[in-house]
């Protein structure tokens, strides 16, 4: 018996068939569903850690997969502290900053007076009187003296007290007040003009405190009650022995 023919009757042989089992479709169907589902679990379970470590919610296998919502205003933070020693010390934090506050009290100049006969105001000094070119230097005593350019005739007309200023200012014959009163004015009429003045060394003057922030006065003289000279005098002046100042 040749090769060919050897080969032809083990092929026949029916004790070498393999008979199949009646369910094996079936059986290997379910393996193969088996091992889809283990592939799909692993995958889900895999995409669902992912997303948790993100922070998004995931549906997977039948199931709702979210994460715990985090207030916007409250923020979880990690505060680590280190410290520093050499040899055993701890380094001591730096010393506060020390401010000193230096309070500088400024005063402000009160303002000058502008109450005065013309040019000339209470206040000024024996320089600004000169620079008005309305009065002549003449001698002085405790003040410092001027007279009238246009009437040398009042001595004393401007007193400049020391560290004051002008205190005293005499109109000269032409000058009137502000409200028109001036040399040969009656009495009567210097009193409808100022009620609130009082007659002074028995009757020989009648003077006049005038209102304001200026401390001042008027002093109209009378000879047989008309005036005969007026006066502008600061309240308190220290001219009093260079002529009347009352």
């Amino acid at each position: 018996m040749n090769l060919e023919e050897e080969l032809g009757r083990l092929l026949n042989d029916d004790r070498l068939d393999v008979r199949a089992r009646p369910d094996a479709t079936e059986v290997v169907v379910t393996g193969a569903r088996r091992v889809r589902r283990r592939r799909t679990a692993v995958v889900g379970a895999v995409t669902a850690v992912a997303l948790v470590a993100s922070g998004w919610g995931v549906t997977a296998l039948g199931g709702s997969l979210s994460l715990p919502s985090v207030d916007p205003a409250v923020l979880p933070t990690t505060t680590i502290t280190t410290m520093t020693s050499t040899g055993g010390v701890t380094a001591a934090p730096p010393p506060h900053t020390v401010v000193e506050t230096v309070t500088v009290s400024v005063t402000k100049e009160q303002a000058r007076p502008n109450v005065g006969y013309g040019a000339v105001k209470f206040g000024m000094t024996e320089q600004e009187v000169t620079a008005t070119g309305l009065v002549t230097r003449a001698p002085g005593g405790e003040c410092a003296a001027f007279t009238w350019t246009s009437d040398p005739g009042i001595a004393n007309a401007v007193l400049v007290g020391r560290g004051r200023g002008v205190v005293r200012i005499e109109l000269p014959a032409t000058g009137t007040t502000s409200k028109g009163i001036g040399v040969g004015s009656t009495l009567e009429r210097v009193k409808a003009e100022y009620p609130t003045g009082q007659q002074a060394y028995g009757g020989g003057s009648y003077d006049v405190v005038m209102p304001g922030d200026v401390a001042w006065k008027y002093v109209f003289a009378l000879d047989a009650e008309r005036v005969v000279g007026i006066r502008m005098q600061r309240l308190g002046a220290d001219c009093a022995q260079q002529g009347e100042q009352r």
